[in-house]
């Protein structure tokens, strides 16, 4: 029975039929502002220790930086392959400390800025035998090790360097198994240093440790509360909270650090929607969710 429901479900979104929300299991936030304008395809966005707002406006091949009230700013980058140009950047992270790291994707290179989007150094994220050319799509720094991560979207892998750019080591290969890829994606660190890494098609987040062991997965594919139809960006706030977006389905739903599933967000217990929601950020019991085919950020207020 449960396989014919889940059936009429998947016939009911294909159709565009709308759902009943009843039964919703949900986490409420509270709208506080959009941040739109001449944004095209934005993926991926870092908030600065200082609350200044960092996101990937990629078709326009710039970084824009917005106060925590969500006015402008500044912004950095255009397109070109030199220092400091970018070709359809996805990724974006941010240490403590202040340096930023961009998944220059369309470069195959992770380029490093301060603060005020002033170029510091970049490296080429390499491929090796048989391998396509790399397809770096988000980055992550972590202080152990002084290790970067990187997704490596096209091969199926992730690619760990220092954060100078000297090159550490690697995990994963195309396939379902656990610790395997089919197009991995964006990712976030606890403050526990394991990494958890969107899965697309395999429609989950793999948690791992800092050296690549795996620990487990969220999600499976569905459509149902709990589950997952196309992730694209993921989050952890410090109650060890993972937040994830699909982008299919408009939403952005919370579970534990192990897979149980919390919630969806909503406003007043009402289904929260977004348009094509991808890169995610939580910070200050504020969620941040970038809108790629709403070309905008949208900011919460959570209620938890």
């Amino acid at each position: 029975m449960r396989i014919i429901y889940r059936q009429l479900i998947i016939l009911f979104v294909l159709l565009g039929i709308p759902l009943s929300v009843s039964a919703l299991e949900c986490i409420n936030s509270e709208f506080l502002f959009d941040i739109k304008g001449k944004i095209n395809q934005p993926s991926d966005i870092a908030v600065a220790a200082d609350g200044n707002i960092y996101f990937v406006d990629g078709v326009n091949n710039r970084i824009i930086v917005v106060g925590r009230d969500g006015r402008f700013k500044f912004s950095f980058g255009q397109e070109g392959s030199g220092k400091g140009d970018f070709i359809r950047p996805l990724g974006i992270d941010i240490t403590d400390s202040g340096t930023v790291f961009i998944a220059d994707t369309g470069n195959h290179r992770i380029q490093v800025f301060d603060l005020k989007g002033e170029f510091k150094y970049m490296f080429t994220v390499k491929s090796g035998p048989g391998e396509r050319p790399s397809d770096p799509v988000d980055v992550q720094a972590s202080s152990i090790q002084n290790y970067l991560y990187i997704s490596d979207n096209d091969n199926h892998k992730i690619k760990v360097y220092d954060q100078n750019g000297t090159y550490a080591f690697e995990w994963g290969a195309f396939g379902e198994e656990y610790g395997s890829f089919r197009y991995p994606g964006m990712m976030s660190i606890n403050e526990y240093h394991e990494i958890f890494i969107v899965d697309v098609l395999n429609t989950r987040v793999q948690k791992f440790d800092p050296f690549g062991k795996y620990i487990t997965d969220i999600g499976s594919w569905g459509v149902l509360q709990g589950e997952l139809f196309r992730p694209k960006g993921v989050a952890v706030d410090n109650q060890n909270r993972v937040y994830i977006s699909d982008s299919y389905m408009g939403v952005v739903q919370v579970f534990t650090d192990l897979g149980r599933y919390l919630g969806v967000i909503c406003e007043d217990n009402s289904l929260k929607k977004f348009e094509a929601p991808v890169g995610l950020a939580v910070s200050d019991k504020k969620l941040f969710i970038v809108e790629m085919r709403g070309n905008k950020l949208t900011v919460l207020k959570l209620s938890i």
